[in-house]
């Protein structure tokens, strides 16, 4: 079984959608982005969350106590770092972490490998933007780790093609925002539903 990831959730009502479509898990950014999400508010969510579903925050570069407050007071069950953290962060972290890294190229197996996280994610590159993009990469460049480590794939996915990288890679998991989303922003319903029976055909 193939998992789904739906990122940048920013009310309660984008959370139910994620959960009643059958999302694994969602993302609450807490770095500079357009779908950053305040402390206060993802912590409300959670509580009315419980344990329906997996809460992941997703941090750039943050100080390690800061991060703790922010597990803490929201409840969060993984992180997701997107920045130039060292390995030795793992280490500050009471949860499990994904390590998120931008391809764009063939990746260095021996810096990739310094980490020992819970699960590799693999994003878009642009210069000076860790995430979010709404854009893919050429998926062979993971042929490789996909093969013999845990990996989530994200960049530029869409019910459009998520059944090819599916096919391609058979990742862990799948992580989309921008491909679910209306197009002023903020998640549609209908894209996450059609998005996840998307990837739930494939994974049979």
């Amino acid at each position: 079984m193939i998992r789904v990831k739906i990122c940048g959730i920013r009310s309660l009502e984008e959370a139910l959608a994620a959960r009643d479509a059958g999302a694994w898990a969602i993302g609450q950014v807490f770095a500079p982005s357009p779908r950053k999400l305040e402390v206060d508010m993802a912590a409300a969510i959670n509580r009315k969350l419980g344990g329906t579903i997996l809460k992941i925050g997703v941090f750039v570069n943050e100080e390690p106590e800061n991060l703790r407050r922010i597990v803490a007071s929201c409840r969060l069950d993984m992180v997701q770092l997107h920045g130039e953290e060292e390995p030795a962060y793992l280490e500050e972290v009471s949860v499990p972490v994904i390590k998120s890294f931008r391809v764009r190229g063939r990746l260095e197996l021996e810096r990739v490998r310094r980490w020992r996280p819970w699960a590799y994610l693999f994003d878009s590159y642009r210069p000076g933007i860790y995430g979010g993009t709404g854009e893919s990469f050429d998926w062979s460049f993971l042929q490789e780790i996909a093969r013999q480590e845990r990996i989530i794939l994200a960049g530029g996915l869409k019910a459009e093609n998520v059944g090819r990288a599916i096919h391609q890679l058979r990742p862990m998991a799948v992580d989309v925002s921008s491909g679910v989303e209306h197009p002023g922003g903020g998640k549609d319903p209908a894209k996450i539903r059609e998005f996840i029976n998307m990837v739930q055909e494939q994974a049979t």
